[in-house]
């Protein structure tokens, strides 16, 4: 019987090496260890090495799914928070969303309030719920913001100071996180910072694209 385990330990190994999904590698790998330290242990002579080795890797796989688990739980959107992630976040997974808005700040500006002035170090970065945000260089309006844009993007990639104020055309709700706070967060993740560093990327692009437009249109009509 003894020796049955060794070879029940070796098939779920086999089976763990086979599994693509990491939560069901450290299932398999925590059984297969729990066939290896009895087969130890029940030895003429009992293997110690091998049973506190087995040990301790049990242990570590046993935390490892505990966080898996905890990971995959269902995610419980706000109604706020799962407009965000349908508007803004999809590419992002429901657990990274949450995490992300977790910490987030909600605001509300009332018409006419500068959300944002120029020449300054924006110490956050925000984004449009609700509403309408006018973008002003020396009092003449160049832009406007709706729903599930940016606020104070390009300084947060360049780390470079507001080239322009920003007021509210409407009563607008914004969330918005510190600056500091959120590079700390994306420190920590390389794969949610690549992802966040993309949606920033579309969102400036989608900005600069009228911009263009209008500037070849004046061209062709001056021409």
């Amino acid at each position: 019987m003894p020796g049955a385990l060794v070879h029940v330990a070796n098939v779920l190994y086999l089976f763990s090496y086979l599994a693509r999904d990491i939560l069901w590698l450290r299932i398999l790998t925590v059984v297969a260890a729990s066939c290896l330290i009895p087969y130890f242990w029940l030895r003429p002579e009992p293997l110690v090495a091998p049973i506190a080795w087995n040990v301790i890797f049990t242990a570590i796989n046993l935390v490892q799914i505990v966080r898996l688990l905890l990971e995959r739980r269902p995610v419980v959107f706000t109604p706020a928070e799962q407009r965000l992630h349908q508007l803004v976040f999809r590419r992002l997974t429901p657990q990274e969303a949450k995490r992300l808005l977790a910490f987030a700040r909600w605001a509300d500006a009332a018409v006419g309030e500068r959300v944002v002035a120029h020449d300054v170090w924006l110490d956050r970065l925000l984004l449009i719920d609700r509403g309408r945000l006018g973008v002003e260089i020396d009092g003449q309006r160049v832009a406007e913001l709706h729903d599930g844009q940016f606020v104070g993007e390009m300084g947060f990639v360049s780390d470079s100071v507001t080239c322009a104020d920003v007021v509210a055309l409407a009563p607008t709700r914004f969330v918005w996180w510190p600056r500091t706070e959120l590079q700390t967060f994306l420190d920590r993740d390389a794969g949610l910072r690549a992802a966040i560093e993309l949606i920033l990327g579309v969102d400036l692009a989608s900005k600069l694209r009228p911009a263009h437009a209008s500037s070849a249109e004046t061209r062709v009509e001056s021409g």
